[in-house]
């Protein structure tokens, strides 16, 4: 599986639009690549080119904070079959990573609605 996560300058888990690298982890052998987050470079649609741009590169899932997602692009995501691993708040991508080693996250296959930002 590899689950796709944006990540901030400190390498917290961040939503999508607050982001400078977008990270792809490969969970089976627990390595990542990163890449620059496309969002900054764009004035609309950010949430939906970083879910497509995601897809594209193999990814099932998404780690997702409060406001990762906009109805639009979260809508697309659910089309789209993505499975969330839900996080109340930005977290150190070091502990999420932890977490997963340690079978303390689940994935999950909707957010709360209260997650998601109006488009």
């Amino acid at each position: 599986m590899i689950i796709a996560l944006v990540l901030d300058e400190q390498e917290n888990v961040v939503p999508i639009i607050e982001g400078a690298t977008i990270r792809l982890y490969h969970t089976s052998s627990q390595t990542y690549e990163d890449y620059p987050n496309i969002a900054k470079q764009l004035q609309a649609g950010r949430r939906s080119a970083v879910l497509r741009f995601a897809k594209e590169k193999g990814a099932d899932a998404f780690a997702s904070p409060p406001n990762m997602f906009c109805e639009r692009s979260y809508a697309q995501a659910v089309e789209q079959q993505v499975k969330f691993y839900l996080l109340e708040q930005p977290i150190p991508f070091r502990e999420f990573e932890k977490r997963w080693r340690n079978g303390l996250l689940s994935s999950s296959d909707r957010l709360p609605s209260e997650m998601i930002v109006a488009s």
